[in-house]
Parts: structure tokens; C-alpha cells; sequence
């Protein structure tokens, strides 16, 4: 269908168009040009069609001279006045051969600009086994990413609340059904949840990894002391950067450790350096059978430690204090945990509940792990292997990988070591940020393809240009107006830029914003309590109410005198019947309090209030 004419070419790459304002074209929506191109291959001229995008698109009135009041003009003939719809297009290429081809010569001026068929459209985006994540904002086409674009990296960016989360979701789910192993490293434990749904997708496992032992996991994440270095215990510890003294009592006592497992081969833990700084303030003849026993310790770990001892033993006891602290956080222990236990389909590392310095050195220490045993499987060294590709996601990639002159962190080590290596090893990054003025440039750069939702910030939209070679400005500029859940793609991962609409989620993941008004809705809970104390003449205990509040709500009904709630307990159904105000659960038994009947009769406070 004819829509309207080039009325410019400035380039090859771009050009304006009138368009017809009965048939309105939206931003971002396809358009094609009859083109003659010249193959000097085949030394002939070939009759082909432009693809371009309309990626700017206004309406003005024509020919309103500039010395009248516009106003005037309207009010004389507002009935009668001339529209234009002008529009610039960013030309994608044209097909030939099977190939997306890059003109060499502008669309002629006056040529019919046509609407895109979606055909045509279909053979541009089409992918086999491609990861299919949404729509085309434009059409009603899918759009799916090629997995192969995945090894060049991808970078996810988005204001808080436009959806990169559930962006992340979604590939996460094609990823895992294309067989890919993933690794999430979750600061917030917001992937925790996807643990229990993952089995919507098929026979595909999930593992939570945690490192305190406070919040959700499967497997608790111990580092061995002396497969890190001391600087990095004092610094999971919380021990100031200019502590020195405390710091070289911590190094000590971690050579002493070395030296135990050297000379009697057994692991040795922070209890074991917290009781060789113990020795050395008992006195010289503790601390020389101590070290006589590890097999001759050298002279200077002996000298040091008792001059320590002897002139600054607050130095020694602040150490203690710093590495008893450190002890009930729980990461570091004698040995560290097998790699071949924390991984799965999906590996969620659960950060949440220890400090930014411990998130900081468990991001390094495990994903160092992970890259070295893909190079020893490339490479058939000897040691723990990885017999497949691994693609690694990192939310709030802004927390580990700052610019250099920002601050250092332990982890940006390894993923810069990721991002300029690991497509050579099998380790593909994904990097998730909200902030990617606040990524370091190199790390951002290695990431040819992008996936970005609306960003308002304009420095972020400088960190945006500056690390893309392909967004074209007038994408930026419309990156403020991008509606929750679409996206700007551009790189590897597709053929051609454009934008999407992601698609429903089949996961579920603890990311999603708070409803304040049912949050703070005091009734529902006043009356639950209000019901069950009289039922069992005592409050509900906290962990019924935790419990309680994890449930989900499928169905409430009245029937007759009968309350009826079914509730999903994991994958479970659990109907509770409250017959003439006494509660039956059918999964925990009659006259038997619970969990289930405490979030039924939330519910029937609701039902009885409405009926």
C-alpha cells in the first residue's frame, strides 16, 4: 500500500517523507522504497526495495507563512487547512541473495514510499532456534534474538520499573530451554522464586545459591580462607583501608594458616587464625610451641607476631574482634564448597543479607572459579572442568563493575577478564543496570548487543551513545518515551535494529513493585488476627504469618454458610473450608492451626465483607 513520497535523500542511510495523513504510520513502524542499486559483483544494476524504519515522525500545517499569527490562520480555516505528515526514515538495507545489504546510493526524490508487508518483515526478523522474547511494537510479528549474538554479550539498561527484569526473565527462560546453563548473580534475591517455577518450562533444575544463612538458598557458598588472600578477609570483614597494623596482624595469622596446611595437611579456617593471635598475646614460649608444631614457621612470622604482642596489642585484639565477626557471617570457612554443588540449569547466587564487600569477593571468587574451569575444558587442562557454554547475568552490574576511577572492586576484575575474554572460553556476560553511566566504559563496550528499555537520566543516555555503535540518535532521543516492557534491540542478537514488546513471562521472580494501597490495607490482616485469636484464644505466631503471606490466593468463594479458598502452596492446591466459622484445611487436617487457614481467613474477612 502506498503511504507517501521521499521528498528528501540526504544519504544513504537516511531520508525525509510526506506521508499521507489518512493513513497514519506510528514511530518505529516499516516502510519500503523501490531503489535501483548498482552490484558491482555482477556489474549490473539491480531493481531492489529499501527496508527503513521510521524513526521520527511529526505533523505541521503547510504553508503558513512565518509573519502571521498561526492563530489567525487556524481560526479562518481550520476547516479547510492543509496537513503534511512528515517522517524520517533510518534505511535498514535491502535483501538480495538471502543477505541484508547496505545501499551505496540514496532513494530517488519523489519515489512511492510503501507500507512494509509483513512478509517481508517476517523473512528480515526471521531466526531458527532463535530466542523468542516478544513482539514487534509496530506489528503483530515475533520477534526472536539469535542465540549466537549472545557470545559477542549483551547489556540490559533501564530506569527502575521499565521492565529489565522481566526482560531478563524472558531470556533466561528461551536460554534454558535452548539448553544453556545460566548463572544469575542476584543482589536483592529477587531470581530466588524462579527456583520454584522453573519447572514450567520442562525437566530443568534451578539451585539457590545463598551466602547468608538467613535468607533463601539450597546450598550455602563458603569460600576456604586460603583460597583467597588476606587482604580480601579484611576487607569482607569491614577492617578500614588504613588500618594497617590490624590488617598485617590478619596476614599473619592467615600465613600461619598456610603454613598449617602445608606441613600437616588439614584445611584451616578463621577459628584456627583467631587462635594463633590468641597464642601470640599468652607469650612468646605459647606462640614458639605453636609454630614449632606447624613446622618451623619463618623467623618474621614469629618476630612480627610477638612485636605486635608486645607493643600494640590492641592491634591483635581488634583482628580477633574483626575475624569474630566475620565468623558468624558464615562465608569464609576451612574449605571452599565444590563448584559441581552450585550448579544447576540455573544457578541463583542469592546475595541478599551480607555486606557489599562480601557480595563483592563471593561474585569474584565464584565466578573466577567458573571461568578457570571452561579454560581448563577448552584447553583439556587437569583440574575441575565445565563441559558447557555458561552465560552469566549480573544485576546491578553497577555494584561490581564501577568505572576505575570511581572505585575498585574485587569482581570487576573477573568480568572484565569475561567481557574481553570469555567468548574464546564459553562464558557470555549478561549486564543488567539501571545505571550504565555507573558501569565501567570498557566492560559496556565489550557489550555488542543491547537490549534498552526507557532511560530519562541524560547521563545515562551519554553512557548509552558513547558505548553503542549502532543507536542511532533519533532512537535515543525517543528513549524517555518508551512505554513499561519495550525495548530498543540492536547488535548481534538481530538483524536490524528495532523495538519490541516483551512478552508475558512464564517464571516468576520477586521484582515486582509494592501495592502500598493493599500493603497498608489494615483490615484484612486486623481481621485475620481478630478471627484466629478467637478461634484458638492466641495470636498467630510469626512464622505462620511469614508463611502466610508467601501463599497465593487461586480461588474464594461463598457457598451458602461455606467459606470455599484455594490456595497454591508451591506446586500444591490446598483448599481451607470455613463451615459456620470453624476452618478445616484439607492438606494439614481438622482442629489443626496452619499457615493455610491464617491466609484463608484473610480472605474470608474480604469475601463476608463483600456478599
Amino acid at each position: 500500500m502506498r503511504i507517501g513520497y521521499v521528498i528528501s535523500a540526504s544519504s544513504p542511510l537516511e531520508f525525509i517523507a510526506t506521508l499521507d495523513p489518512e493513513r497514519p504510520v506510528s514511530l518505529y513502524d516499516y516502510v519500503t522504497v523501490e531503489h535501483v542499486e548498482y552490484d558491482s559483483h555482477a556489474n549490473e544494476y539491480l531493481n531492489v526495495r529499501l527496508l527503513g524504519q521510521v524513526v521520527r515522525i511529526f505533523r505541521s500545517p503547510y504553508s503558513a507563512k512565518r509573519d502571521m499569527s498561526l492563530y489567525s490562520v487556524i481560526r479562518e480555516v481550520a476547516s479547510n487547512i492543509l496537513e503534511v505528515q512528515i517522517a524520517r526514515v533510518r534505511v535498514l538495507g535491502y535483501v538480495h541473495d538471502g543477505e541484508l545489504r547496505q545501499p551505496k546510493y540514496p532513494p530517488r526524490v519523489g519515489a512511492p514510499v510503501y507500507a512494509a508487508e509483513d512478509a517481508e518483515l517476517r523473512e528480515i526478523f526471521k531466526v531458527e532456534r532463535g530466542l523468542c522474547v516478544g513482539r514487534l511494537v509496530s506489528r503483530d510479528i515475533e520477534i526472536c534474538l539469535d542465540v549466537n549474538g549472545i557470545k559477542r554479550h549483551v547489556a540490559v539498561i533501564a530506569a527502575t520499573g521499565s521492565g529489565k527484569t522481566w526482560f531478563s526473565v524472558v531470556l533466561v527462560e528461551e536460554l534454558v530451554k535452548r539448553g544453556a546453563k545460566v548463572v544469575v548473580v542476584d543482589p536483592h534475591g529477587e531470581y530466588v522464586p524462579i527456583r520454584d517455577s522453573v519447572h514450567r518450562l520442562g525437566p530443568f533444575s534451578a539451585i539457590v545459591v545463598r551466602v547468608s544463612r538467613q535468607h533463601a538458598g539450597d546450598v550455602t557458598y563458603r569460600i576456604g580462607v586460603l583460597d583467597s588472600d588476606p587482604d580480601a578477609i579484611a576487607n569482607a570483614a569491614g577492617v578500614p583501608a588504613g588500618a594497617k597494623k590490624i590488617r598485617y596482624a590478619i596476614y599473619l595469622a592467615w600465613a600461619c594458616a598456610r603454613k598449617a596446611r602445608e606441613t600437616l595437611g588439614r584445611p584451616a579456617g578463621l577459628s584456627f587464625m583467631q587462635g594463633v593471635l590468641r597464642t601470640a598475646l599468652r607469650g612468646e614460649a605459647a606462640l614458639n610451641k605453636l609454630l614449632h608444631q606447624l613446622g618451623a614457621a619463618s623467623d618474621f612470622v614469629r618476630d612480627d607476631l610477638m612485636q605486635l604482642a608486645r607493643r600494640d596489642r590492641h592491634a591483635i585484639f581488634s583482628a580477633l574482634t574483626y575475624l569474630r565477626r566475620l565468623r558468624r557471617l558464615g562465608v569464609f570457612s576451612s574449605r571452599s564448597t565444590p563448584l559441581s554443588r552450585v550448579l544447576a540449569d540455573v544457578t541463583i547466587v542469592n546475595l541478599a543479607g551480607v555486606n557489599e564487600e562480601v557480595q563483592d569477593y563471593v561474585v569474584y571468587h565464584l565466578l573466577s572459579r567458573v571461568f578457570s574451569a571452561r579454560v581448563r575444558h577448552v584447553r583439556s587442562l587437569r583440574g575441575a572442568k565445565i563441559p558447557w557454554p555458561v552465560v552469566v547475568f549480573v544485576e546491578e552490574a553497577h555494584r561490581f563493575a564501577p568505572p576505575k576511577a570511581l572505585r575498585r572492586t574485587k569482581s570487576y576484575e573477573i568480568l572484565s577478564r569475561v567481557a574481553f575474554e570469555g567468548r574464546k572460553f564459553g562464558v557470555y556476560l549478561v549486564v543488567v543496570s539501571q545505571r550504565p553511566s555507573k558501569v565501567d566504559a570498557d566492560i559496556m563496550s565489550q557489550c555488542q548487543s543491547q537490549v534498552i528499555m526507557r532511560v530519562i537520566n541524560p547521563k545515562d543516555q551519554e553512557a548509552i551513545r558513547d558505548s553503542s555503535e549502532l543507536l542511532a540518535q533519533e532512537f535515543l532521543e525517543n528513549l524517555p518515551g518508551l512505554d513499561v516492557g519495550e525495548a530498543v534491540v540492536l547488535g548481534p542478537v538481530v538483524r536490524v535494529p528495532t523495538v519490541i514488546k516483551l512478552r508475558d513471562r512464564t517464571l516468576d521472580y520477586g521484582g515486582a513493585d509494592i501495592d502500598l494501597d493493599a500493603a497498608w490495607r489494615p483490615s484484612k490482616a486486623l481481621g485475620a488476627v481478630q478471627l484466629w485469636r478467637r478461634l484458638y484464644s492466641s495470636l498467630p505466631t510469626p512464622d505462620i504469618t511469614i508463611t502466610a503471606a508467601r501463599l497465593k490466593t487461586l480461588r474464594k468463594a461463598r457457598e451458602g454458610g461455606r467459606v470455599v479458598v484455594t490456595l497454591l502452596d508451591g506446586d500444591r492446591e490446598v483448599a481451607v473450608v470455613i463451615d459456620n466459622g470453624r476452618p478445616v484445611c484439607n492438606a494439614c487436617g481438622a482442629g489443626r492451626p496452619c499457615a493455610h487457614i491464617y491466609k484463608a481467613l484473610e480472605e474470608a474477612v474480604e469475601v463476608i465483607r463483600h456478599s
